[in-house]
C-alpha cells in the first residue's frame, strides 16, 4: 500500500474518537476536555465572557439612528392633517424608528388606507344601483328605463324649490337619488304642493265693474240686486 495519507485519515495529534472541532464560541479551536483550563488572566478562548456568556466584539451593538424629523411626501391628491402627522411620527420616534423603517411602514399604512376608501366606494355604488333596480321595477314610479314624467315632475318641484343644484348633486354623491324611500318621499311631497308652474300672481285679473253701489256690488257678489232678493 502506499504510505500517502488519505484525506480521511486523522492528524497524528488529534484526540482518539474525532477531530478538530468547530464551538459556538472562538471558532477553529479543538475540543477540549472539562478538566482543561484556561490561561492565567484570561478567559478559555477569545472572545469569551464569564459564565461561558458571549460578548459581541467591539463592544455594545450602536442603536440606529432615530431621526429629529422624518421625511414625508404624501402622494399625489392626498392631503395631510398636520396635527394627525405630528402625533404619528412622535409614536414613530417613541419606537425608535429609523427614515428607512418609517417610509416602510407608512407606504404600507396609505395603501391599506386606499384600499379600504375603493372597497367602501364599491360598496356604496353596488347598493345605489341595487336601489336604482327597486325602482325601475316598481311601476307607480317607472316605466322600467326611467321615472313616470308625473312622478319626475312632482320630484323636480321639490328639488327646484328646496335646493336646486346643490341638492341634485347632494343626491348623486351619496347615492340618495337612487333610494326607493327618498324618491317616494320627493314625490309625495311635489304631488302635494300642487300644480309645477304657479299661476302668476303679478296682475290681477281683469274685473269689470259697473258701479260702486250697494246694488252694483251686491250683483257682482251673489248676482243679483238687493232690490230683486228684496
Amino acid at each position: 500500500m502506499s504510505d500517502e495519507p488519505t484525506s480521511a485519515a486523522a492528524p497524528a495529534d488529534a484526540p482518539a474518537g474525532g477531530g478538530a472541532t468547530d464551538t459556538l464560541m472562538g471558532g477553529g479551536t479543538e475540543s477540549t476536555t472539562a478538566e482543561t483550563q484556561p490561561p492565567a488572566g484570561g478567559a478559555a478562548t477569545e472572545g469569551a465572557a464569564p459564565n461561558g456568556e458571549g460578548a459581541p466584539e467591539g463592544g455594545e451593538q450602536e442603536k440606529p439612528a432615530v431621526p429629529e424629523k422624518y421625511e414625508f411626501t404624501p402622494p399625489e391628491g392626498f392631503s395631510v392633517d398636520e396635527k394627525a402627522m405630528g402625533q404619528y411620527e412622535a409614536a414613530a420616534r417613541e419606537a425608535g424608528l429609523t427614515q428607512e423603517q418609517f417610509s416602510a411602514i407608512t407606504q404600507h399604512g396609505l395603501q391599506f388606507v386606499q384600499q379600504q376608501i375603493e372597497q367602501a366606494g364599491h360598496a356604496q355604488h353596488e347598493q345605489a344601483m341595487r336601489w336604482r333596480q327597486e325602482v325601475l321595477s316598481d311601476r307607480t314610479l317607472s316605466d322600467g328605463t326611467g321615472l313616470n314624467p308625473d312622478a319626475k315632475a312632482a320630484a323636480d318641484r321639490v328639488i327646484q324649490s328646496y335646493g336646486g343644484k346643490d341638492l341634485v348633486q347632494a343626491l348623486a354623491e351619496t347615492g340618495a337619488g337612487n333610494n326607493p324611500t327618498v324618491i317616494r318621499a320627493f314625490v309625495q311631497i311635489g304631488k302635494a304642493m300642487g300644480l309645477a308652474e304657479p299661476p302668476d300672481t303679478g296682475k290681477p285679473a281683469p274685473e269689470k265693474r259697473s258701479g260702486s253701489s250697494f246694488d252694483d256690488i251686491a250683483q257682482r257678489l251673489y248676482g243679483q240686486s238687493a232690490k230683486a232678493g228684496a
